[in-house]
């Protein structure tokens, strides 16, 4: 499999995924709320953290052993990013600065953001759809941003960063 073909379906595969679980979650938040449905925008604006943080704890380990043998890497000449190599080799150090990362970038921007919108005044439909269009958006952003940086790790990466 070709690197950009294999980096789509991950992103195409996990974002779906994502979607359904969201989905579901938000449908359970509204008929036994956690959260009391004027803060349901605070968990919204979490999505992103999760994302980050599952995305690598979950993903990495895959992309590793799909790029093990190095084939991929090599046809595509792949080069370690520069934030990939300053980031934590250890897989939960990774996940913790990842969903630090969201949080900053992603979360604090959006905790922000929905109340100013109404986020009380969401339907269930609104929740749901919101839920799911932000799932959707930031597993398409951050998926291939862990994939591509668990390049960092591979052994034929090191041979070209030297």
């Amino acid at each position: 499999m070709k690197w950009k073909t294999y980096l789509i379906a991950q992103a195409l595969g996990v974002a779906a995924f994502n979607a359904v679980c969201n989905a579901s979650y938000a449908a359970y938040l509204w008929q036994a709320p956690v959260l009391s449905l004027d803060r349901i925008g605070v968990d919204l604006a979490m999505t992103p953290i999760w994302i980050g943080l599952l995305s690598v704890l979950f993903g990495t380990p895959f992309v590793r052993k799909a790029l093990a043998d190095g084939r991929m890497m090599q046809e595509a000449k792949l080069r370690a990013p520069l934030l990939a190599m300053l980031l934590p080799r250890n897989l939960v150090l990774r996940a913790i600065t990842a969903a630090a990362l969201c949080a900053v970038l992603f979360s604090f921007p959006l905790a922000l953001l929905l109340p100013w919108l109404g986020d009380g005044l969401l339907t269930q439909a609104d929740a749901i759809g919101g839920k799911v269009i932000i799932t959707i958006a930031f597993s398409l952003i951050l998926v291939p941003l862990v994939a591509y940086a668990t390049i960092a790790d591979m052994p034929a990466t090191e041979a070209v960063r030297a």
